[in-house]
């Protein structure tokens, strides 16, 4: 079958149509490219199909620098021009938004590209395999366990992965087995941050204990500050950590600063992928709260924004049900020099609400959910509240489209606006402010404070 594409679907798929006009995704072309393929599945309202062959390529379609895109599918999206990554991403979240939350398109405002279209992963979550006598990392298959080696990713901080080829040396140098599920042994997964030329490495493995020269060999390399061990041996696992975090030589955190903050993180905590990207969102997050009295930050994290808040409100509350998180969180604050009115809680998001609301009114929600979005028990939490605005950052379109469908009950929309935290993917991070119909936020004069100096 002979089909041009015309849009690009939310996982990076093609959208075309049959003469009938019904839809068909097929993965490996964008608008614009004209292609043979075959169905592979009919569907009363779509079809699914294989590529075959391209017969006429979009002019949008550019070379990739990466030699890995088409066999692990992580970024579909590589070899489509940057420009026009962001205006099908644009249209991607308008049609989302509208279909979702019948928001107008006239209130998505353009695209923020990101200041790095390659090389801005600071983390980085491998499987490890053995090939030939020697342990390599890899990637998953895109929607499948089938493993890819790779030698390298294009989009991690390049630095990073240097360190990463120099620990899978020494990986093989002591002759580390990979995981083995029968005697539940091995090297299962190697976890790397790489921030500001400071690196911390999690070697997740099974009942093994890691040789003292290993470990050394390992610290020494040029900028490492932590190696940790978590041990995972659940084979139903849909996570990579396992145990508690065991610091085996270093610091127990790597200090980043992000604007004018500093942040302490632990092996296993949660951070933007893209820190220059971060930034910007975050900035502009916390520009649209307005001074008031209360704010609360839910799925806070490791406290971010709610630091970077802290002089946006008289008091601060983040929640966050991950517990190691909550202790960054509460350390950060300290670290700050905003613990006095910036504080923790340790709860689920809906939970955490219902807690605070009990006590005190609170003014700005500002919420930063998994992708989700809010469950039930928190959209109704907030609809019961007298919360005057809300600052939603989401990274599913679809998601905050539910979500908003039913905050409209209460809330208008007054303003979207995507940022591109992800080139070469289709994922879309945005900020959504909504204002409680028919309330003003009252004026508040501006809570001071002193900064750290750097």
């Amino acid at each position: 079958m002979k089909i041009t594409f015309a849009k690009l679907g939310i996982n990076g798929e093609g959208i075309g149509y049959t003469e009938e006009k019904k839809p068909v995704f097929c993965s490996g072309v964008y608008p614009g490219d004209t292609a043979l393929v075959k169905i592979i599945e009919e569907h009363d309202h779509y079809a699914k199909a294989q590529l075959t062959k391209i017969l006429d390529y979009s002019k949008e379609r550019v070379r990739s620098a990466c030699p890995h895109d088409r066999r692990c599918q992580a970024c579909p999206l590589l070899r489509m021009d940057y420009k026009a990554q962001l205006k099908y991403k644009k249209q991607m979240l308008d049609e989302a938004l509208w279909k979702y939350g019948r928001v107008s398109d006239k209130l998505i405002r353009d695209m923020h590209e990101s200041p790095l279209t390659s090389g801005y992963r600071n983390q980085l979550k491998l499987p490890v395999r053995e090939y030939d006598g020697v342990l390599k990392t890899g990637m998953y298959l895109q929607g499948t366990n089938h493993f890819v080696e790779t030698d390298g990713c294009l989009m991690h901080d390049p630095e990073m992965e240097k360190v990463r080829g120099e620990v899978m040396k020494l990986v093989n140098a002591y002759e580390i087995k990979a995981y083995d599920t029968r005697s539940m042994k091995g090297l299962r997964y190697l976890i790397l941050r790489g921030i500001d030329h400071q690196f911390m490495v999690c070697f997740i493995t099974g009942r093994d204990e890691l040789s003292e020269g290993f470990i050394n060999a390992v610290s020494a390399i040029d900028g490492m500050t932590t190696v940790s061990q978590s041990i995972n041996t659940d084979k139903k696992a849909n996570t990579f950590f396992g145990s508690k975090v065991k610091v085996l030589k270093g610091e127990e955190h790597m200090t980043v600063h992000l604007k004018d903050i500093d942040l302490q993180l632990s092996p296993d905590s949660f951070f933007q992928l893209n820190k220059p990207q971060a930034e910007r969102l975050y900035e502009l997050a916390i520009q649209k709260i307005d001074p008031c009295d209360s704010l609360v930050e839910a799925y806070c994290g490791v406290g971010a924004m709610s630091i970077m808040a802290a002089d946006k409100a008289k008091s601060v509350i983040g929640i966050e049900s991950v517990e190691a998180a909550v202790n960054n969180a509460e350390a950060n604050a300290l670290l700050n020099h905003v613990d006095d009115h910036v504080r923790f809680l340790c709860k689920d998001a809906s939970e955490g609400m219902q807690y605070v609301l009990s006590r005190k009114n609170v003014d700005v929600l500002l919420a930063d959910p998994p992708r989700s979005g809010m469950d039930e028990a928190m959209i109704n939490t907030i609809l019961s509240s007298s919360i005057r605005k809300i600052v939603y950052i989401s990274c599913n379109p679809a998601t905050l489209g539910k979500n908003i469908k039913d905050l409209k009950k209460e809330y208008d929309v007054r303003t979207v606006i995507p940022f591109d935290m992800f080139p070469g993917t289709p994922h879309i991070e945005s900020i959504t402010v909504l204002e409680r119909r028919g309330m003003k936020m009252p004026r508040v004069e501006k809570k001071k404070r002193i900064r750290n100096k750097h």
